[in-house]
């Protein structure tokens, strides 16, 4: 085991499973950080997907939400890298989306807890042995997260319901970089 509490012998074997089995939706924070990052606009790296609460492009439109892009062939995250055979890891892990720095833990009635639906199982991490309280603070940056996107996705629909055009993914990803808001 590391200070977090990964089992270092399970991730040093890392096949990222879960980067090639989960879908990762992002909210803007994220993708604020990710394009400073790495110096890359979100179309490079962000695809729109229907959701029940998101971003419409047009009024009256389906909600949409931006995801990680997924690579045509094995389905990994963009971001993922093969190092050898079997192996990979994240290309972006100083960047990546709080979801992911987050794996595999969640708030169960306030306390950090494993998520019981990860890939490598839940014995794979020891909870007794993780910086709970560096995770909880993580949580809550993402709970915070979401707030601020789900309030980003109302005042953006707002504008789009007031317009008189459909607005493109680039627009949105703009609204989401950007310090300013439409109103």
């Amino acid at each position: 085991m590391n200070g977090s509490g990964v089992n270092v012998a399970g991730c040093a074997g890392c096949t990222g499973d879960c980067c090639r089995r989960y879908k990762v939706g992002v909210t803007g924070a994220d993708i604020r950080r990710l394009a400073a990052g790495i110096a890359q606009h979100p179309e490079e790296f962000i695809t729109l997907l229907e959701d029940d609460d998101g971003f419409r492009l047009k009024a009256d439109g389906p909600t949409l939400n931006p995801y990680l892009v997924r690579r045509p062939k094995g389905g990994g995250c963009v971001f993922l890298m093969e190092i050898a055979p079997g192996k990979a890891r994240c290309g972006v892990y100083a960047h990546r989306p709080l979801v992911c720095s987050n794996f595999p833990t969640t708030l169960q009635r306030g306390a950090v807890g494993i998520r019981q639906d990860t890939v490598c199982g839940p014995d794979s991490w020891n909870l007794a042995a993780m910086e709970l309280a560096t995770y909880r603070r993580d949580l809550e940056r993402n709970r915070e997260a979401w707030a601020e996107h789900r309030r980003f996705a109302r005042t953006w629909n707002k504008g789009v319901d007031a317009g008189t055009r459909e607005r493109t993914p680039r627009e949105l990803y703009d609204y989401l970089l950007g310090p300013t808001r439409i109103g």
